[in-house]
């Protein structure tokens, strides 16, 4: 009898073994080199959600709490497991009409794990391997008719601290209208604080335990708002955080309200063992929703000039305009600009006048225009044209019927909900309307290219329009040298570059401290499938014959991109393809004199070309032929300098 129960009390523990439920679980690259390690285990604060990050079983990410309270219930704190998905295989073929690489594939794997609160309601955590990443969002599937509110994102990333950190604050300065336009704090402590109090800004990038990896975010349909981070994580790791209450534009809160069924943005990691990992990634654009635009055949990249940067005035002068069509003619550029104060144009003629000169050039003309963010009650109708969804629309169909080609919409100036849910509609009207876009003044770019292929850029970015001031000509060499690492990795970036003169600001000239090399190289090293380039037309009208034939041909938009060398803040050398073409591009961001080594991209070995370098002073240009190339080139580049060419 004693042995019966034995047997009795032994099968009884191995079927209770047999229907617990698991608290670790595993997601795995096709690689099989990046792990996401999911776990709901018990600690002294209770059942905690939690995840992290191996790279070739390096650790990359320690453990970080995940969840979030939803009206009044938390989700992911002593929550109960309820089910795993079978992994699904996404192999996703698609191409973009502007970006780093126009051909490219969505492919990862992707499991959803199903949980239950203390409450009783489910939620998902869905989660994405990539061989380049992961990725993971939460979801509330089922629909019960009610709104619901966010209150908390307890979503943490504990980056290990043996390392440094490339990081930007989130925009707060005087006017407290984020619009990603800070300098990167480079190599900074990770987990360190901004010292303002108001967090850090997307994307993010570190070195750490010998890996490279990026943190982001991905996807913002207007359900959320767009977040950043702060140090109120465990052990201070970064957390997400919504916008800030004191953002002007809107008096709206800042927590997330929506129906169900409801999905967070990804929260989107991106892991490697080299900077040109995260330089060539696509996942952001990977993890939006495929085109919603059919006929696609209107969308072309390409470059504009622009007169205001060289004379603010310049949009209100219709002669002043007509010169600029001219210069985008004679240089080959598919686009011009007529930035704000066109609705005053005169000097003989109005924008329409411009449009039809331009067509007869063959030049498309793009129009700048506010948002409308915040003047939802503005008794003036111009300034609310892009906010209010019936003047937007009627004015699209004005200026897209007398062939106009574009906008340049600007100041969206938050990050709160209301104004992220302006964005979509936005890009939707002007596709219906067959209108390119350019968000300037905007929340940095989360993959919208994907979905609405006409955004063709955006702005998010410290760019030349600042160089009016001399400490920030000062600063120009070092900041152009991290961004190719940094911003310009997530998406197109209208730096608006390849600025040869002097900026004048209210009378007063900022001294360039870049090389012509240096400017010239940015068309490459700068990604935007809308290339604003900024200068006045008498810069790029005098330039030497073969200088201004490379701006003549550099594209903008490619079908391969890669980081030759650098390192974030000191250098880099990118190269970019498009056809059977490859465009090289390399700056310094040092004040030195130097030679920069790199190999050239498979292919181009053997070939001979001619490489633009720095002259014998910033303001001229140098010549260095390459002939036959062994696979590895060297340039000297001279303080601030740079280097371009074309590989045939």
């Amino acid at each position: 009898m004693r042995k019966l129960l034995s047997a009795a009390m032994l099968l009884l523990a191995v079927l209770m073994a047999a229907c617990t439920a698991p608290d670790t679980w595993e997601l795995v690259s096709k690689d099989n080199n990046i792990r996401f390690v999911l776990e709901n285990r018990k600690n002294k604060a209770g059942v905690n959600l939690s995840y992290s990050v191996y790279y070739k079983d390096t650790l990359a990410v320690e453990k970080s709490l995940l969840g979030l309270v939803m009206d009044d219930c938390e989700y992911g704190k002593d929550a109960q497991f309820v089910s795993a998905s079978p992994v699904k295989d996404i192999n996703d073929a698609y191409r973009l009409k502007s970006g780093k690489q126009l051909s490219t594939v969505d492919n990862c794997r992707e499991q959803t794990f199903t949980f239950r609160t203390q409450e009783g309601k489910q939620f998902n955590l869905i989660v994405r391997a990539y061989n380049d990443g992961v990725a993971f969002r939460y979801g509330f599937p089922e629909a019960d008719g009610q709104m619901h509110t966010i209150r908390a994102e307890h979503t943490e990333f504990a980056v290990p601290v043996n390392g440094k950190a490339w990081i930007h604050p989130y925009d707060w300065n005087e006017r407290h209208k984020p619009s990603y336009e800070q300098y990167c704090r480079n190599e900074i402590d990770i987990r360190s604080e901004c010292g303002h109090g108001r967090g850090w800004a997307f994307p993010m990038l570190f070195n750490t335990n010998g890996v490279w990896m990026m943190i982001t975010e991905a996807h913002l349909d207007g359900s959320y708002p767009a977040t950043h981070v702060d140090n109120a994580g465990t052990d201070k790791a970064y957390k997400i955080r919504f916008p800030e209450v004191e953002e002007p534009i809107i008096l709206d809160a800042v927590e997330p309200v929506s129906e169900l069924p409801w999905f967070t943005p990804w929260r989107v990691i991106i892991v490697g063992d080299n900077l040109n990992t995260i330089f060539r990634t696509q996942m952001v654009s990977h993890l939006n929703p495929a085109s919603v635009v059919e006929d696609e055949s209107w969308i072309k990249a390409g470059r504009a000039s622009w007169s205001w940067w060289s004379n603010g005035a310049t949009p209100r002068d219709y002669k002043a305009q007509l010169k600029y069509v001219d210069l985008s003619a004679g240089m080959g550029w598919e686009y011009m600009l007529i930035d704000a104060g066109w609705q005053r144009m005169g000097n003989g003629g109005t924008m329409e006048d411009v449009v039809k000169y331009a067509q007869q050039k063959g030049v498309g003309v793009w129009l700048w225009y506010h948002s409308g963010a915040g003047r939802d009650n503005d008794s003036v109708p111009v300034h609310r044209l892009m906010s209010d969804p019936e003047l937007r629309r009627a004015e699209m169909k004005r200026i897209s019927e007398i062939g106009v080609k574009g906008i340049k919409v600007d100041f969206f100036d938050t990050d709160k909900q209301r104004i992220i849910r302006l964005y979509p509609a936005l890009l939707k009207d002007a596709a219906d309307h067959h209108l390119l876009v350019d968000l300037h003044g905007a929340t940095l770019p989360r993959g919208f290219e994907r979905t609405y292929p006409n955004m063709l850029t955006t702005e998010a970015i410290r760019g030349a329009e600042t160089l009016g001031r001399q400490e920030r000509c000062d600063r120009a060499a070092g900041h152009n040298a991290t961004v190719p690492f940094t911003r310009n990795v997530v998406g197109s970036m209208d730096y608006t570059p390849v600025t040869f003169s002097d900026k004048v600001r209210q009378g007063v000239p900022a001294l360039r401290k870049t090389t012509m090399g240096h400017q010239l190289a940015l068309a490459v090293v700068f990604e935007s499938g809308f290339q604003c380039l900024a200068d006045k037309a008498e810069s790029y009208l005098s330039l030497p014959e073969q200088p201004k034939q490379f701006l003549k041909e550099v594209p903008a938009a490619w079908d391969e991109s890669c980081l030759l060398a650098g390192y974030p803040g000191d250098y880099a050398v990118v190269a970019r393809r498009a056809g059977d073409v490859w465009y090289i591009g390399g700056i310094s961001g040092k004040e030195e004199d130097r030679e920069i080594e790199f190999a050239l991209p498979e292919g181009c070995v053997g070939k001979s070309f001619t490489m633009i370098t720095d002259g014998g002073d910033k303001d001229s240009f140098g010549y260095m032929p390459v002939e036959n190339a062994n696979g590895t080139v060297k340039v000297k580049v001279l303080p601030n300098g740079g280097f371009a060419g074309i590989i045939r």
